[in-house]
């Protein structure tokens, strides 16, 4: 049930966006839901508030529309003596719409997995047969190879992959492909989903929400492909990374462990013209490297380079 009216941060400094969500989500009881809007993709404040909070709030963050991201923030009560798992459901989109028997009996059929930097945890063109929930780390989902390789969208902890071919019955449209140093992460044996399916249908509404967020995220970046220069879309590949604060600041994971190849296949280019996007960038301390990896980002001079540019 949402408690407040929702706020529009649009108006306000980047910096300041944190404080006032936690002043309104101090005022919520357990179980209690707010929304917030923003003009940009809100990963970045997400990841700050989990850190001032961590564990105590879920989100659902969805792109209505140009210049506007909707946020719908859930207050938990923390309990110490819950698993990773059980967390997990309960902070996840999808699952924290199932009824607290609906996740027991998802939790039966569940297998746990972990995977280092690098490792392929579904190949491309590959049959798939059941659903994965990230539990900690990064992963992302890419198609094509070498300098047509392309990010297809992030899947962050709490977020699912395998939605579309949940749907469809089709082979996986990318390789899914574990970006932080480790990750851990669930998987759910399609079957399994079906049958609490049959009994809570609002999964399936929930899935599908996912799996539409995704494809106008697809349509936006390819707009953007089109009619921006290639640093405005460097800058935008880098923004979900930048944390909400003034200048320059450590840039949030998994942006300081990926690859010039990946954030390149993220903004649509090749890692040679990345490159050079990249050390402009830097030029005008937009952000800054150590020993070839991005650690630093100034949000405000990525936006300013974005909105430049548009």
């Amino acid at each position: 049930m949402v408690t407040h009216e929702p706020l529009d941060l649009r108006t306000l400094p980047v910096w300041e966006r944190a404080t006032l969500v936690l002043e309104e989500s101090d005022r919520l009881p357990a179980g209690g839901v707010f929304e917030f809007f923003t003009e940009v993709d809100p990963r970045a404040l997400i990841a700050r508030l989990e850190q001032l909070r961590p564990g105590e709030f879920s989100f659902e963050h969805r792109h209505m529309g140009e210049g506007e991201w909707r946020v719908k923030l859930t207050r938990h009560h923390v309990d110490p003596q819950a698993s990773s798992l059980a967390a997990a459901l309960r902070r996840s989109p999808v699952f924290s719409r199932l009824s607290d028997n609906g996740r027991a009996k998802l939790a039966e059929s569940i297998t746990e997995h972990s995977a280092r930097k690098g490792q392929i945890i579904s190949a491309e063109n590959a049959g798939c047969t059941a659903l994965g929930l990230v539990l900690e780390g990064a992963m992302a989902v890419f198609v094509g190879a070498g300098s047509r390789e392309r990010l297809l969208f992030h899947v962050s902890p709490f977020d699912t992959f395998g939605e579309a071919e949940f749907f469809d019955g089709g082979l996986a449209m990318g390789r899914t492909v574990a970006l932080s140093k480790t990750a851990r992460y669930a998987t759910v044996p399609y079957e399994s989903l079906r049958a609490i399916a049959v009994v809570e249908p609002e999964l399936l509404m929930a899935l599908a929400a996912v799996t539409a967020q995704r494809n106008r995220t697809l349509a936006s970046e390819l707009a953007a492909q089109v009619s921006q220069p290639i640093i405005a879309r460097v800058a935008a590949a880098l923004l979900p990374y930048a944390a909400p604060e003034r200048e320059l600041h450590p840039a949030l994971p998994p942006l300081p462990t990926m690859t010039q190849a990946q954030i390149a296949a993220a903004a649509g280019t090749v890692k040679e013209v990345a490159a050079r996007a990249i050390a402009e960038l830097e030029r005008t301390q937009a952000l800054r490297r150590e020993r070839g990896h991005i650690r630093y980002l100034d949000r405000s001079k990525l936006l300013a380079m974005i909105e430049e540019a548009s």
